[in-house]
């Protein structure tokens, strides 16, 4: 009777809001908090809802949408990582298709204090120079930084992105132009632009931080859920 009252060896529960980088829409299926299979659809141009999702043997896996409605349909694996901590917010990013499909986790912050922000992330092989309105910084290979742009509210923001030269020199390798509104938040992932040597593309999303959780800057706040997600012009530029 204990083993059956001990929770699921390496079962937890997390917070994670999920993409797809590489399609525009794709359906997955999930472990609910129950454990059980559940269908999600993740699209390529915003953030899901909040998802409170079970992993297994530590570990926290996207299978592939079953071929036929039969529950007894065995799940079979589309991408899977070690399971991070349970207390935790992320974001999950499902990119590549079919066998190169990878899933990978970055923290959340989120809230009231992500409003207005731009998090870059940098998926190049090599460090990325940002010049960002008020901030000028070398960001290395496969971290992240946040900056709160100096562009008022309604106003158009640019930024460009550098690469090292041979030379020990910057090369420009491409621009970003964006409408700068105090209610959303853009995640913007820095990737090398296939067949064009020497340019930098960016994939990104944008999320609508709610009014309610601005009311209260100076408290923790927990991501909201059910926020309007709305497009703002982010706009890549060559």
């Amino acid at each position: 009777m204990l083993g059956a009252l001990t929770p699921e060896s390496g079962s937890t529960q997390i917070t994670l809001k999920a993409m797809t980088f590489d399609v525009p829409e794709t359906e997955v299926v999930i472990l609910d908090p129950a454990g059980r299979p559940e269908p999600i659809t993740l699209y390529s141009h915003a953030l899901s809802e909040p998802i409170v999702c079970r992993t297994k043997d530590g570990r926290l896996t996207f299978f592939r949408k079953p071929k036929t409605e039969d529950p007894k349909e065995p799940l079979v694996t589309l991408a899977s990582l070690p399971a991070p901590p349970a207390e935790g917010k992320y974001i999950a990013i499902l990119s590549g298709s079919g066998e190169t499909s990878r899933l990978n986790l970055v923290a959340d912050g989120g809230g009231a204090a992500a409003a207005g922000t731009i998090r870059f992330f940098n998926l190049c092989p090599q460090p990325v120079g940002l010049s960002v309105p008020g901030t000028r910084r070398v960001l290395p290979s496969g971290q992240e930084f946040t900056v709160r742009p100096q562009v008022k509210a309604q106003q158009y923001g640019q930024a460009q992105f550098f690469l090292p030269g041979e030379s020990g020199d910057w090369r420009l390798a491409g621009g970003l132009r964006w409408l700068q509104l105090d209610d959303i938040r853009s995640l913007l992932f820095l990737v090398p632009s296939p067949g064009e040597e020497g340019i930098i593309k960016v994939r990104g999303v944008e999320e609508r931080v709610t009014a309610d959780a601005k009311k209260l800057p100076a408290a923790p706040v927990t991501p909201a859920g059910g926020g309007e997600k709305r497009r703002t012009g982010l706009r890549t530029l060559q």
